[in-house]
């Protein structure tokens, strides 16, 4: 027998409440105002360590399968392939007939069809495909700067765009880009066009093309995740009063998207807000974080040769080997890396024969004066590594705002999986 409810789930990746609601009150965002009026339920996970655990890709994972890090192991950014665990809308689509919408959700993957309507998976699942098929041409696009942003090729990047064109000339998506065109000329005088404000209209783009595909479908299940808050706290958190202009842009945006993800709902529909996770503003004399400046050029700096580079969010990466013992020699050279100061530059793990993490193991400040010393070569730690001057950080604890469902006050974040479960 077919549900009479649905629910809509808002991931909005990371978001700390008190600084979001202060900008909403400031700048009178009536959307975001209308979250922060739901019932409030404290989150929290027991990985405490930023880029082993306590990381977005990790809890969400832990969100979806109903277990914990410890039983799921998915470490990394794109690792879906350890998901084995049935994800919470299998689990519903199977035992209680319902449809459903996936939308963005940061390591997930699509599973069984069954319910399906629309599934997009998060740019750094490289080999997961969206349904319906025509959105596939679109993040290829999104794909390949998401993985490469750090050092594109400016050839396959017009190979991508041209692929993705026919997607926005297509009469049923005129009005998209239509949309969305207007919002980049008006974000070029402010705050400008840069990858942070391209990311905000990516997350505009994709809930502008699941309102349309789904304005006459009745789905039980709605999932929709959006990530630019996380990134613009990360980068943009001021101290207060004073907001920055590419966060007011990314809230008045958010802002804008929670309207129309609202206006899906009916009265008795149930609605939760949450963030796996939230940040804390961080203090300068806090955790550092470092990235390369170009993968490719420290690679070619240490002589590792014969691969390929999928570039995750931050100071991490797979170095993918088409031979085992390429796999090896690189391994044997990034181990012998080290900060003058005698620091271990990277962690390494082998995640197969062929694939190989990379994580910057740096997270303090770094003297000027410091140098790289491998096996290979000697050069400045600075010549190929900046620092990110991150504003924001990760904490144990998260939020859910929400309405016409029983949370109890504070939930670990696998359990949520199973109040859901309860709720159809």
């Amino acid at each position: 027998m077919k549900i009479n409810k649905k629910m809509l789930i808002i991931e909005l990746n990371e978001f700390c409440p008190n600084h979001l609601e202060e900008i909403a009150n400031r700048l009178n965002l009536k959307y975001l105002k209308k979250i922060f009026n739901l019932n409030h339920t404290k989150t929290y996970t027991n990985d405490l360590k930023e880029f082993q655990g306590l990381d977005p890709w990790v809890q969400w994972v832990s969100i979806h399968n109903g277990i914990p890090l410890k039983k799921h192991g998915v470490k990394r950014l794109g690792d879906i392939s350890k998901i084995h665990n049935t994800q919470i809308w299998n689990n519903l689509a199977n035992k209680k007939n319902i449809n459903w919408v996936v939308n963005g959700v940061m390591n997930s993957k699509k599973g069984d069809s069954k319910g399906c309507i629309l599934f997009i998976p998060d740019p750094w699942s490289s080999d997961e495909k969206a349904f319906p098929e025509e959105i596939n041409s679109l993040l290829e696009l999104s794909k390949y700067v998401a993985k490469n942003y750090l050092s594109l090729n400016y050839l396959k990047l017009l190979e991508k765009l041209i692929k993705a064109i026919p997607f926005f000339l297509r009469i049923k998506n005129l009005q998209l880009t239509k949309k969305l065109f207007i919002k980049i000329l008006k974000s070029a005088f402010n705050p400008g066009l840069n990858v942070h404000t391209l990311t905000i209209l990516f997350d505009y783009l994709l809930v502008l093309y699941f309102s349309r595909e789904t304005a006459k479908k009745d789905i039980d299940l709605t999932i929709i995740f959006l990530n630019h808050i996380a990134h613009l706290q990360h980068h943009f958190w001021l101290e207060p009063p004073y907001i920055h202009p590419q966060m007011k842009y990314g809230a008045k945006i958010c802002n804008e998207i929670i309207g129309i993800l609202m206006k899906t709902l009916n009265k008795n529909d149930i609605l939760l807000v949450l963030n796996a996770l939230s940040q804390k503003r961080s203090d300068i004399k806090g955790i550092q974080v470092y990235r390369q400046k170009d993968p490719i050029k420290v690679l070619q700096r240490l002589n590792i040769k014969n691969m390929k580079v999928e570039q995750n969010m931050t100071n991490d990466g797979t170095l993918i080997f088409k031979k085992n013992h390429h796999l090896n020699e690189a391994f044997k050279i990034l181990s012998s890396c080290k900060l003058s100061t005698g620091e271990n530059l990277f962690f390494i793990e082998k995640l197969s024969d062929s694939r190989l993490f990379v994580q910057l193991n740096i997270n303090h400040y770094v003297a000027k004066d410091t140098l790289v010393i491998s096996d290979q070569n000697i050069f400045p730690f600075y010549e190929l590594f900046l620092n990110l001057t991150r504003t924001g950080s990760h904490i144990p604890e998260g939020d859910i705002f929400s309405k016409n469902i029983k949370l109890p006050n504070n939930i670990e974040n696998h359990k949520i999986y199973e109040y859901i479960l309860k709720s159809f």
